[in-house]
Parts: C-alpha cells; structure tokens; sequence
C-alpha cells in the first residue's frame, strides 16, 4: 500500500472510531445483566431528529445513518433490538432490505418490529378501498419484515369505534393472517385516541393533500382571483356535532374485542393507553395481556409510576416480553427510560 493512501485509511478508521466513541459516551449499562439487556429494544423514533432519513431536510444535527442505528445502539446502551419506523427506511428494494439486516447482524442486532403509518388507510377507515389498500399494504410489509429479519409489523389502527367494529374486524384478520403465514406477528396498539406518531397523517380525518371541502349551508368558495359575496342575512351553519373518540379505559375494551375478533395481538403502549392513575394502568396491561405479542411501549407519565409497572408486569402477569423504549427527544429522552427498566427489571 502507497504510504498516501495508507494515511487515508489510518484517517477514516480514526474517524470512524471517534464517532463510535461519541456514541458510547454516558453508556451506563457496563454492570446490567446480559438477560436484563435481551429484554430491551429501542425505537428509531428516538432518534428522528438526528437520522438521515428520506423526506426530512439535511442539518448539521442528522449525523445518523439509518443503516448505523444497530451499532450505535449497542455501543451506547448494549442493546441490540431494534424498532423502527417504517418511513425511515430509504428503499422497500430486497438489496436494501437484506443490507439493513446484514449491518444489524454485524453488531450482533436484529429488528424486533416495524411501525407502519399509513394515514387515513387503516382498518377504521370508512371507505373499502381505503381499508383494502392498507390491507395490502401491510401485506408488503409482512413481506419486507421477513427480509430484515423482523419479528412483528404493527399497525395503525386508524380510530375504532363500536359503529367501524365489524369493518375493522375483518380488515385487520386478513393482515393478521398473511402475517401469520409468514410467520410474522401482526400487532395493535393501545393509542389514546386513535392517531399516529411522525406527524404522518394518522388519525386526522383527512387525507394529506386532499382538498378542503365546504360544509352544506356555508357561503361559496371563491374562485381564484375573485371575492367572494356572501348571501345576506346568511345564518351561520352549525357544524355536525362530532362523536368524541373513544379514550382511556373507554377505549381499551373496544380495541381488545377487535384484536381477538381479528386474531392479532396487542402492544401495549404505556404512555399512549392514556389512563388516568397506576390503577387504571395496570387494569388495562391486565386486560391486553392474554393478546400480547410480547413487546410494549414503555415511556414515562407523571399520572402513573413506570416502575410500578414494571413490577406488576413481572410479578403479577409473570410478563417475559420486550420493553420498548420510545421517546421523543434522542439520548436524553431514552436515558432515563433506559435506567428505569434496567434498575426494576
């Protein structure tokens, strides 16, 4: 090797080590028990502000690639399972796919599950082609899941009610099956009141990009370019009073009828179940609990104690799954979630 181009090499393993080093900085799982560290996963969603990730702008803060996020979450924390989000990956192509899997083994990683949001394609939706097509498009991502190596897809489940029941029902068992013939679980989370996460569209009502619409009674729209005269004396037209979405405690014995009904399973997320007190909480980790896929959503809440809950998981439901961490704002979100699982667990 010509002494130039071994400098360059000698310069980007330097580099390359240093970034490691970064990351590894405030690690604190040196003394937590390998069997503590197996039952930990870690939401690529965390660190959203800091991945280069499609449809969001370059900035001096995203230094993540996607295709790094295994090995940083080992040296950082030692944990080796992955979550993700299914629009931070840059490519569905098979290559990319295996790629993703093939640098998460590198580092002794794997992904545990892949968060679909689809928007207003869901299983509540009103209309059949907007359920068939996220039907079908969970039927992809069964498919992508099997090439990275992912155990779980888990849906967005739009916003269910007892009138959308027997839609949602249906909808949700032909992707629990597919899933299921490929040997992937097809999972539902608890969500306050339905929505999604990503700032995705999820559990708006209305689809991204789609025209706003008149309500009947009100003034006409006006051209482009032209005003608009409203009829005189015109009385204002009264919205249609809006079914509240179901939330809560409320909610949780809908979304278990639909589960079971489909054949799915639950992944309970601690934050978003929306109860009120450590009671309510655990009466809805005891009700999702036959229906587990054997991973939550573990986040902190100031109406319920996250350790608490961990120990009712543990002791009282003899709960043997993940704990997921997600938060919202990197390193300093997932810290001290991260401490408090491995401190009870």
């Amino acid at each position: 090797m010509k002494r130039r181009e071994f400098l360059m090499s000698a310069a980007a393993a330097a580099g390359v080590a240093s970034f490691r080093t970064g990351w590894a900085q405030g690690a604190s799982q040196a003394k937590v028990k390998q069997s503590t560290l197996d039952r930990i996963a870690i939401m690529t969603l965390n660190f959203q502000r800091i991945l280069k990730v499609p449809d969001e702008q370059d900035s001096p803060e995203r230094t993540l690639e996607l295709l790094d996020i295994g090995q940083m979450l080992a040296d950082r924390y030692g944990v080796h399972k992955v979550e993700f989000q299914h629009y931070h990956l840059a490519s569905t192509e098979p290559s990319y796919l295996k790629e993703l899997r093939a640098r998460l083994e590198k580092s002794k990683s794997r992904a545990t599950q892949i968060n679909l949001e689809f928007g207003t394609l869901n299983i509540s939706a009103p209309r059949l082609r907007d359920r068939l097509m996220a039907i079908d498009l969970t039927k992809q991502w069964v498919d992508h899941a099997v090439l990275m190596g992912a155990q779980r897809v888990m849906i967005n489940q739009g916003q269910p009610t007892y009138e959308n029941k027997a839609l949602s029902i249906p909808a949700l068992k032909a992707m629990a099956d597919y899933g299921k013939s490929k040997g992937i679980i097809v999972s539902v989370e608890t969500r306050g009141g339905g929505g999604g996460r990503g700032n995705r569209g999820a559990g708006t009502g209305t689809t991204p990009g789609a025209p706003a619409t008149t309500a009947p009674g009100a003034p006409p729209t006006a051209a482009p370019g032209t005003t608009a005269t409203p009829a005189p004396d015109a009385p204002a037209a009264a919205a249609p009073a809006a079914t509240p979405p179901l939330s809560g405690p409320a909610a949780w014995p809908l979304l278990a009828e639909i589960i079971k009904g489909a054949g799915a399973y639950s992944n309970v997320d601690l934050g978003g179940a929306n109860a009120g007190n450590q009671d309510e909480l655990h009466m809805c980790l005891k009700m999702m609990f036959p229906m587990t896929a054997n991973s939550l959503h573990t986040r902190v809440n100031t109406r319920w104690d996250l350790a608490t809950a961990i120990k009712y998981l543990e002791t009282e439901l003899k709960y043997k799954g993940l704990y997921t961490i997600e938060a919202g704002n990197g390193h300093e979100g997932t810290q001290p979630i991260y401490d408090v699982v491995v401190a009870t667990l």
